[in-house]
């Protein structure tokens, strides 16, 4: 088995230890050693050993791998960036109970999570995460570091650039692009084209404020 550490010990972290434990349970594949935290100690509520800060990974084998499992898009992409530079792997982690055709694509350290369905021709980039029953249509792309909480639903068509986050229950109509690093809100309803770097809430999603860099 392979050893895996989790970087964030928070609610999502340790939804994604049970993730790996239901991995385990249809076919032993990873040993959880821990999680790195910079702001947590001692264990988690479930027992699970917080190992140190993250800085701490400089102890552990080369042959660990990591996830990152933090929600946010922009939190995530520079603590991986950050995490690259000390030559530790990324695990890609798919629930058991995700049903995906054979032509969906997945990207390093993604994400995928317990009842998630994903079509055909699908591309979903590096270290994304797909919470609790999202679906995804044909012939979509998910650009790297997209975040989708759960019960996302993004149609056929669609274009997800880098690093948008989707609120629970948001979703996207066929055919339509979301620019990088956007932000859609909870329940909001895509209907149209949304700019890089928005914040669109409501049905229809109307994007209401510029997100800076």
């Amino acid at each position: 088995m392979k050893g895996i550490a989790i970087v964030g010990a928070g609610g999502f972290g340790r939804e994604v230890a049970w993730l790996i434990e239901e991995i385990n349970a249809v076919s032993p594949e990873w040993s959880l050693i821990g999680f790195l935290d910079d702001s947590a100690t001692g264990s988690t509520i479930e027992g699970y050993p917080i190992l140190g800060p993250i800085d701490d990974i400089a102890g552990l084998d080369q042959d660990v791998y990591l996830t990152c499992a933090i929600g946010d898009s922009r939190l995530r992409k520079r603590l991986v960036a950050r995490l690259e530079n000390t030559g530790h792997r990324f695990a890609t982690l798919v629930h058991p109970s995700v049903q995906k055709s054979r032509y969906v694509v997945i990207g390093e350290g993604s994400t995928i999570c317990a009842g998630t369905i994903l079509t055909t021709n699908i591309s979903i980039g590096k270290h994304c995460l797909l919470n609790l029953d999202c679906k995804v249509g044909h012939d979509s792309t998910l650009g790297d570091f997209t975040s989708c909480m759960p019960a996302v639903n993004i149609a056929g068509d669609v274009i997800i650039e880098e690093g948008c986050y989707f609120g629970l229950n948001a979703c996207v109509i066929n055919q339509k692009r979301v620019g990088e690093w956007s932000v859609i809100g909870a329940g909001a309803v895509v209907v149209k084209d949304i700019p890089a770097k928005s914040l669109a809430v409501g049905v229809p999603a109307t994007p209401i404020k510029v997100l800076p860099d």
